[in-house]
């Protein structure tokens, strides 16, 4: 087991909880959660980054259903919807960059903890999403060059392409259980991390901590 590995998990487990549990705001809670934010975010490699733009409706909508409960009910607090709008936005950059800061590395010392059959379904769902993630687009494309999307012919993506593709996944998935099976003689083996950090990873997770610890003191204060 990898000592750093768990620590970057432990503290994402631990940010995620600062960001959402705690409920005295404080000068301390918002310069924290803007710090760890900015941390997350930079791991985001740019070309990924545009996934952060989900933020923007589920801000707006529940914002809005917040508004308009208070109105309703006669007890509208600005203070409490501008808070909620803000973890929403923090916790959801952390959970996103969590899978950049805790890295391949991190996630197979997670599975390597689990029991058999576990691990098993765990590799499986990580091969299926990694092949969705990578020929979605693709195969998307191409379709998109055969057709006139100013047509009605647009709406064919839907309507078979994404039914033959996630059947043909669902098809899959014991031949990527057999694969893995067949590998193997009593039991699944621990995946190999290489534990290869960079001083940017131990100065990123030391500031984390050194957050975490001043609003545990401020707390218990």
């Amino acid at each position: 087991m990898k000592i750093f590995e768990w620590i970057k998990i432990i503290i994402t487990i631990s940010v995620i909880l600062l960001c959402s549990v705690i409920s005295t705001m404080s000068v301390l809670w918002i310069v924290s959660c803007l710090v760890i934010c900015m941390v997350y975010f930079m791991y985001i490699p740019e070309q990924q980054r545009y996934t952060l733009f989900i933020i923007i409706p589920l801000v707006i909508t529940i914002t809005l259903m917040q508004f308009l409960t208070g109105l309703m009910k006669a007890q509208l607090d600005i203070i409490i919807i501008g808070v909620t709008a803000f973890k929403i936005v923090c916790i959801t950059i952390i959970i996103i960059g969590s899978r950049f800061f805790i890295g391949p590395d991190g996630f197979k010392a997670f599975i390597n903890i689990l029991p058999h059959a576990l691990k098993l379904f765990f590799l499986i769902f990580t091969r299926i999403l990694y092949t969705l993630l990578k020929l979605n687009r693709m195969i998307v494309f191409q379709i998109q060059s055969r057709i006139d999307l100013k047509t009605k012919d647009k709406y064919y993506i839907p309507k078979y392409y994404s039914v033959a593709f996630l059947s043909n996944q669902f098809y899959a998935l014991s031949y990527y259980r057999d694969g893995i099976l067949s590998r193997t003689i009593s039991t699944i083996p621990d995946l190999i991390i290489h534990n290869k950090h960079s001083m940017d990873e131990y100065i990123s997770s030391s500031v984390i901590i050194l957050i975490l610890i001043l609003n545990c003191l401020h707390q218990g204060l």
